[in-house]
């Protein structure tokens, strides 16, 4: 009975809870193979690691040049950690897992985060924001700077973001909403595109779908407008003078001042301009 006792709690969970001291504007990398990740932030120069792992993983930290490494090392082959983190508000994170979701939330640091079956979810960042997955949603909030958001099974959500956006899905939709940009550039081949924010003059918005509808809300726009679409329709709520052949559904125009550029493609589904600040 002691033997068999001895045995189930070696097979049990077992927990890391430790916290480590971080110069100001290190980086922290993190590599998982399999878990979630999850990162709350405070305003202490101190990481606190929080790891449940089996009783033959070992969770290592190294600091470096400023980089704070976390990695899992499993005895016998590849590990399952389900990871906690409490960083510096402002720490670069650089976050990685091959299977499992990764959030963040309240940082203000730079973000990578990349997933192959997992959902990432992030609230903030500046900077660089990189979010990627091959299997899995993406959905940021109130980040800024340059922004690429990239999944090929999955949809894409940013609300409140200012900065460069890229966004691009192979089977999923794309809805930017109360985005301030003066370069946006959304693309996916399976899926509508919405967009909702303030086209700035000078700006270039380009949001092509293959198969799904493609729609602009913004209270006023000053562009310049191309409208491409094969098999689908065209709709707008501001007055325009169309140029260009109908038949081959290509259309070219300018709303008020064309101080921006306006690129719409879909070659199957409606391509709509609407008066609003938000999505409809």
């Amino acid at each position: 009975m002691l033997l068999l006792m001895a045995s189930l709690a070696a097979l049990l969970p077992q927990s890391t809870d430790t916290t480590v001291t971080v110069r100001p504007g290190s980086r922290l990398e993190l590599s998982s193979q399999e878990g979630d990740i999850t990162v709350a932030t405070w305003s202490r120069n101190a990481i606190r690691i929080e790891a449940d792992n089996d009783d033959d993983t070992r969770i290592d930290v190294d600091q470096s040049g400023g980089i704070v490494s976390l990695r899992a090392h499993h005895r016998y082959g590849p590990s399952e950690v389900t990871w906690k983190l409490t960083v510096p508000t402002d720490m670069a994170l650089e976050l990685s897992s091959q299977s499992g979701d990764i959030t963040v939330d309240g940082t203000r640091g730079e973000v990578n985060a990349s997933t192959v079956e997992g959902k990432v979810t992030v609230r903030g960042g500046t900077g660089f924001v990189t979010l990627q997955s091959v299997e899995g949603d993406l959905d940021l909030h109130d980040a800024s700077g340059r922004i690429s958001l990239t999944t090929v099974d999955g949809s894409v959500k940013a609300g409140g973001v200012r900065g460069d956006l890229k966004a691009s899905a192979v089977d999923g939709e794309i809805l930017l909403d109360d985005v301030e940009s003066s370069n946006v550039d959304a693309s996916t081949v399976d899926g509508e595109i919405r967009f909702s924010g303030a086209i700035r003059d000078g700006g270039r918005y380009r949001l092509t779908s293959h198969d799904g509808d493609v729609t602009v809300t913004a209270p006023v726009i000053n562009a310049s407008v191309s409208v491409s679409t094969f098999s689908g329709d065209f709709d707008s709520d501001f007055p325009v003078t169309l140029s260009g052949s109908s038949a081959r559904k290509h259309m070219s125009f300018t709303l008020g001042s064309g101080g921006a550029r306006l690129e719409l493609e879909s070659f199957d589904g409606t391509v709509a301009l609407r008066k609003g600040t938000g999505p409809r």
